[in-house]
C-alpha cells in the first residue's frame, strides 16, 4: 500500500485512497456493508461467515496467493503436535482475529474444540506475543508468517503447526460489495492494477518497499531501534510473505488477483468441515474474476525497471 501511494500508482489510475485501520475483521465486514468503505482487505474466514449467514459480498483481487497462518509452539517446549494442545491456552492477536478461526479450524482436525478443549487468549502482537509465549501464559501462538519470521530472527526456535488443506488456502484477500463494484468497476479495476505494480515492485526490491514503508508511514519505525538494523529484521519477514505473494505462477504470466476455482472450492470446502460455517456455500459465485483482464493491463517489465533503478 506504502508503495503504491509513494509511486503514484494510485493517482494514475484516478483514485484517492484513504487507509482505514480497524482492529478485527468483523468491522471492515461492517463498514463494506453500511458502505462506510468501499474496498475491505481480510483474510477469507469472516467472509464467509457473512456470505453463508446471507451476506452478499464479491471477492475482488486474490492478494496473499497463499496461507499465512498457523499455530507455533516453542521448539524446545511440551507442545510438540497439535494433540498436545488439549487444555492448552492459545495466544491470538486479538480475540476478532480471522487467525483464530483458522486456528480453531486447525485444532478440529484432531478432534479439539474451543471451549471445551482448549482457550483463545488475546495476546496482541509482535514483543508483547513472544513474552506471552515464553512466560507460559500461553502454549502456542496463533499469527501469521511475518510475526514468526521476526521472532525467528531473534534466534527462537518455533514448531509449526498446521494441515495440507490449509497450506493450500489462500490468505488475505480485497474484497467489496456488488453495489459498489456495479457502480465503479473502473476504481475497483484501478485499485487492482495499482496493488499488481506495487505488489511486483516489492517482490523485485523488497528493501525500496520497506524503505518506502518507513518514509510515508514513520510510525513503522521501531523507537530505538537504527533504521537499518530494522530493515535486516524486516527484509527476513517480508522476504518470507513474498513467496506467498507471488505463489501459483509457475509460468510467469503474473496473474495478479486472480482466484483459480480450485482454490476457491478448497477454502469452501475447509470452511464447512472445519465449522468455521455451519452449512456449505457457493463460494464460486463470489469470487468471479470479473477484473482480473484488466489488473494485469500494464507494463511489467517498466515496473521491474524501476524497482531496479530505485534510490531514496
Amino acid at each position: 500500500m506504502a508503495v503504491a501511494e509513494h509511486l503514484g500508482y494510485f493517482t494514475e489510475e484516478g483514485i484517492d485512497v484513504e487507509i482505514v485501520h480497524t482492529a478485527d475483521s468483523t468491522s471492515i465486514v461492517q463498514g463494506i456493508n453500511t458502505g462506510a468503505l468501499e474496498i475491505g482487505s481480510t483474510p477469507p474466514e469472516p467472509l464467509w461467515q457473512a456470505i453463508e449467514a446471507g451476506t452478499d459480498l464479491q471477492l475482488i483481487y486474490n492478494y496473499i496467493r497463499k496461507q499465512t497462518g498457523s499455530i507455533v509452539s516453542l521448539a524446545d517446549g511440551p507442545v510438540q503436535s497439535l494433540e498436545d494442545l488439549a487444555g492448552a491456552s492459545i495466544g491470538q492477536s486479538s480475540l476478532g482475529s480471522s487467525n483464530l478461526l483458522l486456528a480453531n479450524g486447525i485444532l478440529a482436525s484432531v478432534g479439539l474444540e474451543e471451549g471445551r478443549d482448549f482457550t483463545n487468549i488475546a495476546v496482541g502482537t509482535g514483543a508483547a506475543a513472544l513474552q506471552a509465549l515464553e512466560a507460559d501464559q500461553v502454549q502456542a501462538l496463533s499469527l501469521w508468517d511475518t510475526e514468526y519470521a521476526a521472532f525467528e530472527a531473534t534466534g527462537v526456535e518455533l514448531n509449526y503447526f498446521t494441515t495440507p488443506e490449509v497450506e493450500s488456502l489462500f490468505s488475505t484477500t480485497y474484497f467489496t460489495s456488488p453495489e459498489y463494484l456495479d457502480a465503479s468497476p473502473e476504481a475497483v479495476e484501478g485499485f487492482g492494477r495499482a496493488m499488481a505494480k506495487a505488489t511486483l515492485f516489492t517482490a523485485t526490491n523488497p528493501e525500496a518497499a520497506l524503505r518506502i514503508m518507513y518514509e510515508e508511514y514513520p510510525a513503522t519505525r521501531l523507537a530505538g531501534v537504527s533504521e537499518d538494523d530494522q530493515l535486516a529484521t524486516d527484509l527476513t519477514a517480508l522476504e518470507r510473505r513474498i513467496v506467498l505473494l507471488t505463489a501459483d505462477d509457475p509460468d510467469g504470466t503474473r496473474t495478479w488477483g486472480a482466484y483459480t476455482p480450485e482454490a476457491v472450492t478448497a477454502w469452501a470446502d475447509f470452511a464447512a468441515t472445519s465449522g468455521i460455517i455451519p452449512a456449505e456455500i457457493d463460494a464460486g459465485r463470489h469470487a468471479q474474476n470479473l477484473l482480473v483482464e484488466g489488473y494485469n493491463d500494464f507494463d511489467s517489465e517498466a515496473v521491474i525497471e524501476q524497482a531496479q533503478e530505485w534510490s531514496a
